[in-house]
């Protein structure tokens, strides 16, 4: 009968003791060689290093136990996880698809590329970025251009 009595007994002192020691856990922080701060529950990490105890509080100011210290960074990594997630089943954008094949590099802004875009203009093969359809003032412009710009 004592048996029966004695292990839960030390089963309780037992987990009473872990719940004492991880609710009074001290956080350090110290700074490398290398100017790297580090942050730890042991103070023996630190080596050499010069160590400060940080003071955790919460929200309200008053100090934090290090079991909310460690929920804290469980809902930070969930947050990681979800925001990783909402970013992969994201649709990805298409690449834009060029609207003229026989056009050089628009981007050069070169006699050559100006000629062939007022000649694409006016062929009906170039569109404007948004998809509209050229009007009478683009194809004025383009005539202007392949007379000025087409060799």
């Amino acid at each position: 009968m004592k048996q029966t009595i004695l292990k839960p007994a030390l089963f309780a002192a037992c987990l009473g003791l872990i719940c004492t020691t991880s609710a009074h856990a001290e956080i350090y922080k110290w700074v490398d060689a290398n100017g790297k701060v580090h942050y730890s529950e042991k103070k023996d990490d630190a080596g050499k290093a010069k160590v400060e105890e940080v003071k955790v509080t919460t929200g309200e100011g008053k100090p934090s136990t290090a079991q909310n210290w460690q929920d804290q960074e469980i809902d930070f990594r969930k947050r990681q996880i979800q925001k990783q997630q909402a970013e992969a089943r994201a649709p990805k954008p298409k690449p834009k698809e060029p609207k003229s094949s026989d056009a050089p590099d628009l981007h050069q802004e070169t006699d050559a590329s100006r000629c062939a875009l007022a000649k694409n203009i006016l062929s009906g093969k170039a569109v404007h970025g948004n998809g509209a359809i050229t009007d009478a003032n683009d194809k004025t412009i383009a005539e202007r251009d392949k007379s000025i710009f087409c060799h």
